[in-house]
């Protein structure tokens, strides 16, 4: 019976040591062919451009495959409904471009009774009349409309890139998640042989009834922590699935997360001033804000212009005294300018100063923003290394505990405090490491020098 406890001792002791390293290794398998067939879907990211295929082939474990992605968001409701506004915006434009002048048919028929003669004669008369658009105005209304058609582009490519953001936080959500449940899986491998060992052990007297209870704590602690980490993976994987149908999710995190992994985790090696102007040059939302302020000056000097009325011309034939007489000529009118012009004008200047001056603003703080981003990217990849350094030590301290313990030293709750410090610094690795991946990604998503869908 002795010769049979120092084996299982022994096992035990060997298989610890296989679970504490495969919770280092877990990513050691490729991901599945959304992140594996990446490499050709995303090589044309930026052609002729050696800085843009070097950020695609830095994220490119990371992310999932290019060519998926644009598919997904451009069968996605948001881009459908982008797609109908833009024709919408389209419409518009030409709207302006066309004016709304209509030309107007005018009719009368009408019976003369010449009282002394006792006859009745009949006359009738024809017009048609439109209203011109005074010098000037038709060339504002054009730029009017490539104004309102810019708008509708820059709006649309901004749905794109918000959809392509939305995917990438749903991604790297599922990550975390993923990463969670293949922490909770290997802490519970590791808690159910450990209670198995006490079981043994308390069966021969080789421990207390106490550190039996504390194994069968420890147990039904991770059992509870692995079933929260299952219903949180399953919950962000429906998340992703039911928005974008066509994509296959990953079912092991990226190697390169890995602790053994060699290769460091990506670098921004541009200025912060740099990228914070480029990133100001292409945000959407700030071009929309200008394009959007441009128009609303455009409008302000229609409506400074449109302080003079259009005038009405026409023609007009007509027959009286039953045919003995036939007319024609030409017709003009033209409004007298009311107080309301004026002030309608006046609006649209003090409307297309505040346009302005709203593009200020959102420069101050989208610039403010992305500096926040670029700062937090900068600290938080020092302290992923610092953490996967201390989550390799912690599992190297945890293998030698096992080791003391099978050898009769330290107590068991030393060990179950060990290795959950372990498993617990190794997910905090992982997950600062899928922070800083996520952080970069953003950041060269918003650079427009990954996953650049823009029409």
């Amino acid at each position: 019976m002795k010769r049979f406890m120092e084996f299982d001792v022994a096992a035990f002791a060997v298989a610890c040591m296989c679970v504490l390293s495969l919770g280092a290794a877990q990513a050691q398998q490729p991901a599945v062919s959304t992140t594996a067939s990446s490499s050709s879907a995303a090589a044309p990211a930026a052609p002729g451009s050696a800085s843009g295929s070097a950020v695609t082939s830095q994220l490119l474990p990371y992310l999932p495959a290019e060519a998926s992605v644009k598919d997904a968001l451009l069968s996605s409701p948001l881009m459908q409904a982008a797609r109908s506004k833009k024709e919408a915006g389209t419409a518009r434009a030409k709207g302006i471009d066309s004016g709304v002048a209509e030309f107007t048919l005018r009719s009368t028929s009408q019976r003369r009774r010449d009282v002394a003669a006792g006859t009745q004669m009949h006359e009738s008369m024809v017009s048609i009349e439109r209203p011109v658009r005074f010098w000037g105005k038709r060339g504002m209304d054009a730029d009017l409309a490539t104004q309102t058609q810019a708008f509708s582009d820059i709006e649309y490519a901004d749905a794109m890139h918000e959809g392509a953001r939305e995917l990438m936080r749903f991604w790297f959500a599922y990550l975390r998640a993923l990463a969670d449940q293949k922490n909770a899986v290997t802490t519970f491998d590791l808690a159910a042989k450990m209670q198995r060992l006490t079981q043994v052990q308390l069966k021969h007297g080789e421990i207390s009834q106490l550190d039996a209870e504390l194994a069968n704590a420890e147990f039904e602690r991770i059992t509870a922590a692995r079933s929260v980490a299952d219903a949180q993976l399953a919950s962000s994987a429906s998340a992703f699935t039911r928005r974008y149908a066509g994509m296959v999710l990953p079912t092991h995190m990226p190697a390169a997360l890995r602790l053994d992994a060699s290769k460091n985790l990506p670098a921004l090696t541009e200025t912060m001033a740099a990228m914070r102007q480029e990133f100001l040059d292409k945000n959407h939302e700030l071009n929309m804000m200008r394009v959007d302020a441009q128009r609303l000056r455009l409008a302000a000097d229609r409506a400074s212009r449109d302080r003079l009325p259009d005038p009405t011309v026409g023609v007009f034939s007509g027959r009286e005294r039953a045919g003995a007489e036939t007319i024609s000529g030409v017709m003009f009118s033209m409004p007298f300018p009311g107080a309301s012009r004026f002030h309608h004008a006046t609006a649209l200047v003090a409307d297309a100063q505040a346009a302005s001056d709203k593009v200020l603003l959102a420069e101050q703080q989208l610039g403010a923003m992305f500096e926040s981003m670029f700062i937090q990217f900068q600290h938080k990849r020092t302290a992923a290394d610092s953490l996967k350094s201390a989550a390799k030590r912690q599992a190297l301290a945890a293998e030698k505990s096992v080791k003391a313990y099978t050898l009769g030293e330290g107590s068991l709750s030393d060990v179950l405090l060990i290795a959950r410090m372990a498993s617990d610094n190794l997910n905090a690795a992982e997950r600062m490491q899928l922070e800083v991946v996520e952080l970069l990604a953003l950041i060269r998503l918003d650079l427009h020098q990954i996953w650049d869908f823009d029409e």
